[in-house]
């Protein structure tokens, strides 16, 4: 008797940790089965001097999108001060600006898929 009964409990051990790794399997495919398509990078960027800023524009976006980002310089020669706009955009001009009493020094933009 004694012999079934650890037979029986390792049964019954074994069994919960498969169903439990069952279920942790069947958790994980719920939680990726959303949307995954695939974003590229916009293309056909350019970007230069606005004002006292810089922009940038894409004429595809591709799913992705892209931000203008300057550097600007004190007038007092302080420390180059890098800034990025706040709006990511898949269309249209995007524009960031120089602080009061700063010169564009240079400036770029960055994209995302």
């Amino acid at each position: 008797m004694k012999k079934n009964r650890s037979t029986i409990w390792l049964t019954v051990i074994g069994m919960t940790g498969f169903l439990t790794l069952g279920l942790q399997g069947a958790a994980n495919a719920a939680a990726t089965s959303g949307d995954v398509s695939i974003k590229a990078h916009p293309t056909g960027c350019s970007n230069g001097v606005h004002e006292q800023g810089w922009s940038a524009i894409c004429s595809k976006s591709n799913g992705g999108q892209y931000r203008a980002s300057v550097r600007c310089l004190p007038f007092d020669g302080g420390r180059i001060v890098d800034r990025d706009a706040t709006v990511w955009k898949s269309s249209g001009l995007s524009i960031v600006y120089c602080p009061p009493l700063t010169t564009v020094v240079s400036g770029g933009f960055w994209t995302k898929g």
